[in-house]
């Protein structure tokens, strides 16, 4: 209690005079100024790493071209998801009931759970009909199933919390807005 009684003395004392209220704006500065040099080095960066991974959503699903500044890994990667996101768009488009897929939906999950890996060197190890179906008739706002039915269909998959947000940034991305 007395401490706390002294404080407020002190306090007072110092911020009564220009010379205590300037002290106080130099320490308070002092402590603020690592904080707003940090911030201001990293909302750059962040707001890069958002147009980078806007530009490879528009190379992929867009056909947007490759920036010459990217790697030949990313290269890769995006002509192998250029090629099964367009097996994607014929497999569905050659069903009967192709009404009942949400194609975009199918496209951002895949991109999702599979931008970055390896392509394969046998074609038929990943079976991109099974995945399809995995959609069937599911809506957006019933995206839950769907992840289920992977889960089922593909025990190696991992339909992450991490998976979840990139696939429904990129559907929002992809169909111009939130569908849920």
């Amino acid at each position: 209690m007395a401490a706390g009684a002294i404080i407020a003395k002190v306090a007072g004392a110092v911020l009564s005079n220009e010379k205590g209220r300037e002290l106080v704006l130099v320490l308070i500065t002092a402590i603020l100024m690592p904080i707003i040099l940090l911030l201001l080095v990293w909302i750059p960066l962040l707001s890069g790493t958002a147009d980078a991974n806007v530009t490879l959503v528009d190379c992929c699903f867009n056909g947007a071209a490759i920036p010459a500044e990217f790697t030949e890994e990313q290269c890769e990667a995006i002509e192998y998801m250029r090629t099964q996101l367009d097996s994607i768009d014929k497999i569905i488009a050659d069903k009967e009931n192709a009404a009942d897929y949400d194609t975009n939906m199918v496209k951002a999950v895949f991109y999702c759970l599979q931008f970055g890996a390896a392509p394969s060197e046998d074609d038929e190890e990943f079976d991109l009909e099974l995945f399809c179906g995995c959609f069937e008739g599911i809506p957006y706002p019933e995206i839950e199933q769907a992840y289920e039915n992977i889960s089922e269909s593909f025990r190696d998959m991992e339909v992450t919390d991490n998976v979840k947000t990139g696939v429904e940034n990129i559907y929002n991305y992809l169909t111009g807005g939130d569908k849920k």
